[in-house]
């Protein structure tokens, strides 16, 4: 039986940075050190398994994206506002690198980020209750949040994401419909 990773990401940032995001080649995950992956892993396992994520990745933001509206994407973005809303889930048939690869599609937005530009990216799997990732988006900065120590900063984030899925809202358009829009402005 296969199992799967669940990625639901709300950001706050403005269309031009947005697009400049998606037209981003994928940032691979050894750009950022073992250290700061702790979020997801201390385990020995880590360097290897950064290893096998990067040899995963290819292209750029909107290529992956792209890719995964074929199967299961939410992808709602809310000009007015800047509120962008990306759902997906992906088979893990390697349970580290796999978490590593989506935390990774998401984390490289935060370099296209600008002032009051933010979001909220959590990471759940099927194997363990106690693997949930939360990740903190701002510019320039990704930091893995810790549910117990990090509570206050936890709980401000995941009001700020309620507030940015009232503001997408639920349309009818096709994910690939709003890339496209995106690409093509």
């Amino acid at each position: 039986m296969s199992e799967s990773v669940f990625v639901t990401a709300a950001l706050l940032i403005a269309k031009p940075r947005l697009q400049t995001y998606l037209r981003s080649p994928v940032a691979p995950a050894n750009a950022w050190s073992p250290r700061e992956w702790a979020g997801v892993s201390e385990s020995d396992e880590l360097p290897a398994a950064i290893d096998e994520c990067d040899s995963w990745l290819d292209g750029d933001y909107a290529d992956v994206f792209l890719d995964l509206a074929e199967d299961d994407l939410t992808f709602q973005f809310d000009e007015d506002t800047g509120s962008l809303v990306v759902e997906f889930s992906s088979r893990a048939d390697f349970r580290l690198p796999t978490m590593i690869w989506a935390v990774t599609l998401l984390r490289g937005v935060a370099g296209c980020m600008a002032d009051g530009d933010h979001g909220l990216v959590t990471v759940t799997n099927e194997w363990s209750d106690d693997d949930t990732v939360l990740l903190h988006l701002a510019p320039d900065t990704s930091t893995f949040l810790d549910r117990r120590r990090d509570a206050r900063a936890s709980a401000e984030a995941k009001s700020r994401e309620l507030d940015i899925r009232a503001a997408a809202g639920d349309t009818d358009d096709e994910p690939r419909d709003v890339i496209d829009r995106l690409l093509n402005d």
